[in-house]
């Protein structure tokens, strides 16, 4: 579902119940201790799979400063994530992150996941699979 709260963000409307989406720890750091919650895998509608890197809520101060990439805001409830938000970075205003910790706090995000670089076809693939 999307809502036009800001140009390209969108809010889910699921709840935990509800058939999680596709994403995943990666397989390749799961031996690892100190990297493997800072990397999570979302696929897209395309089937494509997206890499991001993975911040604690808190760290809003980094995300704000972010400039280019797909932000995906997630929460989490036991061991089960589930996607609340997704917008592009470069279209918020730059290093605004009372307004980040806002959003945090109304949809519960524990977590933001950054794919860097994400372009608005990328933030399309993403809200597709992920809020739809």
């Amino acid at each position: 579902m999307y809502q036009p709260r800001y140009p390209s963000f969108s809010v889910s409307p699921r709840t935990f119940s509800e058939v999680a989406p596709r994403g995943e720890a990666l397989q390749s750091l799961a031996e690892t201790d100190s990297l493997r919650s800072r990397f999570f895998s979302w696929r897209g509608a395309s089937g494509r799979r997206y890499v991001c890197s993975v911040f604690q809520s808190g760290e809003e101060s980094f995300i704000a400063d972010v400039t280019n990439g797909a932000v995906i805001g997630v929460a989490r409830e036991g061991v089960t994530t589930r996607p609340v938000c997704v917008f592009l970075a470069q279209e918020r205003a730059p290093g605004d992150r009372f307004a980040l910790r806002r959003i945090a706090r109304e949809l519960g995000v524990a977590e933001w996941h950054v794919h860097f670089c994400a372009d608005a076809a990328a933030l399309r693939d993403l809200s597709a699979s992920l809020l739809n």
